[in-house]
């Protein structure tokens, strides 16, 4: 296996101390050994190409530079799908279920008002085109900051530069110190979270997209990103790699909100992340692997009646 960067021992370093620190999560080693026994090298890569526009994704001019500056700008919205309504209660942002869908359908509804970011829009004209597209949106004025953090050509510069540099010629080559450098290039949108989940995610995802276009990216550095979902489906019956206490367990029972800087909001992202790690060494597969396998086992989980399965943590935050 590849020697791995800095950022991303530090990082596993991170969430491994953080899982020593605390007793409401705990990882069955031998369950995992087991699981990752299954694990096979997924031959579907998905293109994400409804992410970005029509033009980004064009074979006949395909351009990466801006096919990845579109999937970070999304990626960076990727979030903020878990709210509080009126009563304090935990409501989430969604579309068919699925809070990326809605995100997605409302870039389209941007990106047809002729209202992206630097395509379209100044930083100065993000505030009039933008903000009454978003109303009734969650976290609608976070939003408006990362999109005027788009619209800023200086970030624009800065993005493409640091792709560049990541280039050999022939592969751009994406470590985890990359997703670190990216995500400090836009604070508002990738920059906020220990976690790096949506810096990470937009280099995965645009990734698959460019594979679909003859470009080679090399992600293997990479860790997965730590959502909501992955300790939920990592904890179901037919993985069971991870185990909860039973106040966490009542915790996610009851759909309590969590902050974001919550010591099992923390806990919980950690242990995917470390069993995730542990999962590619046993099995010589990639993140990219071990996500796809760990979201089919997660649509098993949503096609079932299974009532064993515990709801996902539900966290008011922009971070993912």
């Amino acid at each position: 296996m590849n020697k791995k960067s800095r950022t991303h021992r530090q990082f596993l370093e991170n969430c491994e101390d953080i899982l020593k620190k605390q007793s409401d999560v705990s990882i069955n080693d031998a369950t995992l050994r087991a699981f990752a026994k299954t694990l096979r090298k997924s031959l579907f890569v998905p293109d994400w190409k409804e992410y970005i526009s029509p033009t980004a994704n064009d074979p006949a001019s395909y351009d990466f530079i801006r096919a990845f500056y579109e999937m970070t700008m999304i990626t960076a919205q990727n979030g903020g799908f878990i709210y509080a309504d009126d009563r304090g209660r935990a409501q989430k942002w969604s579309k068919d279920g699925s809070g990326a869908k809605a995100m997605v359908e409302k870039m389209a509804e941007i990106r047809a008002a002729k209202a992206l970011p630097f395509y379209d829009l100044a930083p100065d004209e993000a505030e009039d085109k933008i903000a009454p597209l978003l109303e009734g949106v969650p976290f609608a004025q976070k939003r408006l900051k990362i999109f005027k953090e788009f619209a800023d050509p200086e970030n624009h510069e800065k993005a493409v530069a640091l792709l560049a540099s990541a280039c050999d010629g022939e592969t751009y080559r994406l470590d985890m110190d990359f997703v670190k450098n990216l995500a400090a290039i836009f604070p508002e949108g990738l920059g906020n979270d220990p976690f790096f989940k949506k810096a990470t995610l937009t280099v995965l995802m645009a990734a698959g997209n460019a594979h679909h276009h003859g470009v080679k990216v090399d992600v293997s550095d990479l860790t997965i990103a730590a959502d909501y979902v992955l300790p939920q489906v990592l904890n179901a019956g037919d993985v069971g790699i991870l185990s909860f206490s039973a106040d966490l367990a009542k915790d996610l029972e009851d759909r309590k909100l969590f902050d974001e800087d919550n010591d099992r909001v923390a806990a919980l992202r950690a242990a995917a992340v470390v069993v995730c790690e542990r999962l590619a060494e046993l099995s010589g597969l990639s993140a990219q692997d071990i996500d796809a396998a760990l979201w089919l086992a997660g649509r098993k989980i949503k096609s079932t009646e299974n009532k064993k399965v515990l709801p996902h943590m539900m966290c008011k935050t922009m971070r993912f």
